[in-house]
């Protein structure tokens, strides 16, 4: 079991790599005795409408719509599909553009959702703090490596009781939400969210 409970580390790391900005959200959780900020009892919560991410899986980047990237401040920015994450992932590089910041989607893979990933014996984080739900799926800041100050923040959020979505932010100084990544990635996962809900029929 320990394989599946790094995979969300695993997932953040390589999807904050491939956005190409200075250092990670998260890396591998370890085994050694590290502070959370909030502890879960292990219980994940059951998903009472669950999405089918199948037709995401096959195009990560439709997860989020041009318009709703022109909304969040991304306008011009493609996404690229991170063949190098665990699942299907996608991260938008706008890093380099005035909005100096790269947010990331990731479905985890089969085997991975919010009972292999939440806080346990074998799983350690720096940070975890569970969130309001967003739309009613349950969300959890998860960091391995607390990153917040410089303007790296990630977000899990289950769908499914079999699959869960990882969202990942980083900023630059100057970019307009460096000062609160935790929101801006929040915010970047409601539009997700959005979205899969309404291809989700």
């Amino acid at each position: 079991m320990r394989i599946r409970t790094i995979v969300a580390g695993t997932a953040a790391l390589a999807l904050m790599a491939g956005c190409g900005t200075g250092g990670g959200t998260t890396g591998t959780p370890t085994t050694e005795t590290q502070p959370t900020s909030t502890s879960s009892d292990g219980a994940a919560p059951k998903i009472q409408n669950p999405l089918d991410v199948k037709a995401f899986e096959a195009a990560p980047c439709s997860t989020v719509t041009a318009a709703q990237l022109q909304a969040f401040g991304l306008a011009g920015v493609n996404g690229r599909v991170n063949t190098t994450a665990p699942g299907s992932a996608c991260a938008w590089l706008g890093s380099s553009t005035p909005a100096k910041m790269s947010p990331g989607v990731g479905i985890l893979p089969d085997g991975t959702n919010l009972s292999t990933i939440l806080p346990s014996k074998d799983t350690k984080y720096q940070v975890f703090e569970e969130q309001p739900g967003i739309q009613g799926y349950p969300a959890y800041v998860a960091l391995v490596a607390d990153q917040r100050k410089g303007g790296n923040c990630s977000v899990l959020v289950g769908v499914s009781d079999t699959k869960a979505v990882l969202v990942s932010f980083q900023s630059d100084q100057g970019s307009p939400k460096f000062a609160d990544p935790c929101g801006a990635v929040t915010e970047f996962a409601d539009l997700a969210i959005t979205t899969i809900k309404a291809g989700a029929k």
